[in-house]
């Protein structure tokens, strides 16, 4: 009987220890034309979206670019989060925040990255813009995942 109640005991532990570690990852899609990769050309402006889960402890948003052509120095990567699809605010806005709210890319051509770290909940909707530089053409995809 001790033996019983110890092993179940020892389950328990397990199942509680591998919930705490669960991640859910979701990818951005393009709002022009909803795939998970995009691709914005010289000086417009090019946003992928997700519905955000109110799951896990921490929402980390990475979102990843890499120069096609042209000179990308300039460019700039934000991140905003809606309640409704229609306002949107730019996350870590705020003198208060001392982590990046942007990542402005330089002209290389090795993947340039930057990851937000959110509170999920505090926002229905995400949404990732990328600013292109005059003459460039750069592809970019947005991630994120839910920790506990």
């Amino acid at each position: 009987m001790k033996k019983f109640i110890f092993l179940s005991l020892c389950m328990v532990l397990i199942a509680l220890s591998t919930f705490a570690q669960t991640k859910g990852v979701s990818s951005f899609t393009s709002e022009a034309n909803s795939t998970k990769i995009d691709t914005v050309v010289n000086a417009t402006t090019k946003y992928q979206v997700l519905k955000a889960a109110n799951s896990g402890d921490i929402l980390t948003v990475q979102v990843t670019a890499t120069k096609i052509s042209g000179t990308t120095t300039g460019g700039i990567i934000r991140l905003y989060g809606s309640n409704d699809k229609v306002a949107w605010v730019r996350v870590k806005e705020g003198a208060a925040l001392a982590a990046a709210d942007s990542l402005i890319l330089t002209n290389v051509s090795t993947p340039q990255t930057i990851v937000f770290t959110e509170k999920p909940g505090r926002y229905l909707w995400y949404r990732v813009a990328v600013l292109g530089a005059a003459t460039s053409s750069t592809k970019f995809s947005s991630v994120a995942v839910n920790s506990r």
